[in-house]
């Protein structure tokens, strides 16, 4: 082997060694992924920008949250406020709420199959749906109420309508959604 053929190698080993030297002193993390989800603040902060108040859910303590975000409707002049949780059992629940919704934003959120059916939760009439995701969906159109925020920019903000809606969605039982979604529905009795 020539003289430049061994110093490559010997290069590329030398290399090799630093590399993997510093990967076994850098300790692993031994926790499952936890995304940093604190509703609680992101909830604060819609509050001061929203034209309505955001929905919440109380969870428990083995619940996670998988998004908490504000969507100011920069793209379709649609302002929402959507949540999303992950149960102890991986089940999902999830909440989507504007006050400038559209027939296309509702199907934007749900992507439904087949024909929606009329029920009723927590003595609100809302339009059920299945969507692609096999999640059921609780669509409610309720009266809207106004936030009190103060917020010095509300001169830039949508025109909200005088209705809010409220998606509801979840992939768990129906009769356990059916109950998340009536605790969130009567916040606005």
């Amino acid at each position: 082997m020539s003289q430049s053929a061994k110093a490559m190698t010997y290069s590329v080993l030398a290399t090799l060694a630093i590399v993997l030297g510093w990967m076994a002193l850098n300790p692993q993390a031994d926790n499952e992924f936890d995304p940093g989800v604190d509703v609680a603040v992101a909830e604060e902060e819609v509050a001061k920008v929203a034209p309505f108040v955001p929905a919440s859910l109380n969870t428990s303590d083995t619940w996670r949250a998988n998004y908490a975000r504000w969507d100011s409707g920069a793209q379709d002049d649609i302002p929402s406020w959507e949540v999303g949780y992950l149960t102890e059992d991986e089940e999902f629940f999830g909440i989507a709420q504007t006050s400038n919704a559209t027939t296309g934003w509702v199907d934007d959120e749900v992507n439904p199959v087949g024909e929606a059916t009329e029920t009723t939760v927590a003595n609100h009439d809302v339009t059920r749906w299945v969507g692609e995701d096999e999640h059921i969906y609780f669509v409610a159109e309720l009266e809207q109420q106004a936030n009190s925020n103060e917020n010095a920019q509300a001169e830039h903000r949508i025109e909200p309508s005088d209705t809010m809606t409220l998606i509801l969605s979840g992939s768990m039982d129906e009769e356990s959604l059916r109950q998340l979604a009536a605790e969130v529905l009567n916040q606005y009795q």
